[in-house]
């Protein structure tokens, strides 16, 4: 086994829509989640050394290690979370550098582990964060780069707003309105919280005004 960048993205909702596709057997939401795979493999076939595995809500993104290619690998991935938020959809995800070895039908992975632990312990809302061993790797002796936010619970994850927000302005403020609408107001708290962090990230970085008021009521006087 060679030493990889990894990604694990698991795309949110899927079990919603998989239910709702069998419940109306439309093929509306077949054709959207096929869409998202294909856009998948477009976007990352430029480079070579890089493998896909798909499955069910699940992408396993994995190229060797090789610092300088470590920009190019996260601002696709951003490229990717974008096309998904065009789509109306969210993802959340890990990014580790590990051993690694797939052959397209059989994968052992240390980077793949340790990139899923990072989605499922770490991501919790609909961003992909990156490894902290992987940022001092990457970045021993300085800042991060720009494709990569800080936020206050200490994680880095990928800015993919910040990343594509001059590609299709309009759309991209238009599928974040949606999104946050349908999410915010959820009566299910996992559901709510994504869609406020979303509301929040989106105000942090184009200005917009999603994020609800934390409080409600009339004041209470006291003599």
């Amino acid at each position: 086994m060679k030493i990889h960048f990894v990604a694990f993205l698991d795309i949110l909702g899927f079990k919603a829509l998989v239910d709702e596709e069998v419940r109306s057997g439309s093929g509306e939401y077949l054709e959207k989640l096929l869409r998202c795979h294909q856009k998948c493999a477009e976007i990352f076939k430029s480079d070579p050394n890089l493998n896909i595995i798909q499955f069910s809500d699940s992408i396993v993104i994995s190229r060797p290690y090789d610092a300088s290619h470590f920009i190019p690998f996260i601002t696709s991935i951003a490229e990717y979370q974008r096309y998904l938020l065009d789509e109306q959809l969210l993802c959340r995800g890990g990014v580790a550098v590990n051993q690694h070895f797939t052959n397209g039908t059989f994968t052992f992975s240390a980077g793949l582990i340790d990139a899923y632990n990072v989605e499922s312990k770490s991501a919790r809302y609909p961003r992909v964060v990156i490894a902290p061993d992987v940022i001092d790797l990457i970045y021993p002796s300085s800042p991060p780069s720009v494709e990569i936010m800080k936020e206050d619970d200490g994680l880095y994850f990928i800015d993919y707003i910040g990343v594509t927000k001059d590609e299709r302005p309009r759309l991209l403020k238009r599928a974040i309105r949606n999104i946050v609408n349908s999410l915010k107001f959820s009566d299910t708290p996992s559901i709510r919280e994504k869609g406020i962090w979303l509301a929040n990230y989106s105000d942090a970085i184009l200005r917009t005004n999603h994020t609800p008021p934390k409080f409600e009521g009339g004041r209470i006087q006291i003599d």
